[in-house]
């Protein structure tokens, strides 16, 4: 998908977004998503401290130094968190929930004529990543989300028909 790098996604909208992704399914009411709109010379930042992780964790070279730009390819970049739970369970519901706020998201964005990537966090950048954004200790880092106004619209990808097993008794 081509997107409009110089045309960025308001303030607004990218709240809007947020706001919706709340309505996700969420076990005990925990509340566990944290968002973060990076935009301007912070897409950068983000770049950088993620770079310097990558290389503390022995990452290829060229990887590295790929991480420092990359996030200034759109004009928005939306890191979204999970905060850990007061059980391991718990904190997997959480993530359970910020996966399907994520998803609620980018349905949104979609509908509105957003483009957005999902993409991971680096392997060891999780901390450096909470760190920079300010989550609170222990948050992990559902993904690192690319928001920007889409020139096109990409021909959706086959997929294989869902196999459902039906039990009756």
């Amino acid at each position: 998908m081509v997107v409009e790098t110089d045309r960025m996604v308001e303030r607004a909208i990218v709240d809007e977004l947020c706001e919706l992704a709340t309505w996700a399914p969420n076990h005990k009411r925990t509340w566990p998503w944290r968002f973060v709109s990076i935009t301007g010379g912070a897409r950068l930042r983000l770049g950088a401290v993620i770079a310097d992780a990558m290389a503390a964790h022995g990452d290829d070279a060229a990887k590295v130094d790929k991480a420092r730009t990359k996030y200034a390819r759109t004009p928005n970049v939306l890191v979204i968190g999970s905060t850990p739970g007061d059980s391991a369970e718990r904190t997997a519901e959480n993530r359970d929930a910020v996966a399907a706020a994520a998803q609620n998201l980018m349905l949104a964005a979609t509908a509105r004529g957003i483009a957005t990537y999902w993409g991971s966090c680096p392997k060891g950048a999780n901390d450096a990543v909470s760190d920079f954004v300010g989550f609170e200790p222990g948050t992990h880092v559902v993904g690192i989300f690319y928001l920007g106004w889409a020139r096109d619209t990409p021909e959706a990808p086959a997929r294989p028909p869902a196999d459902v097993a039906h039990l009756d008794s």
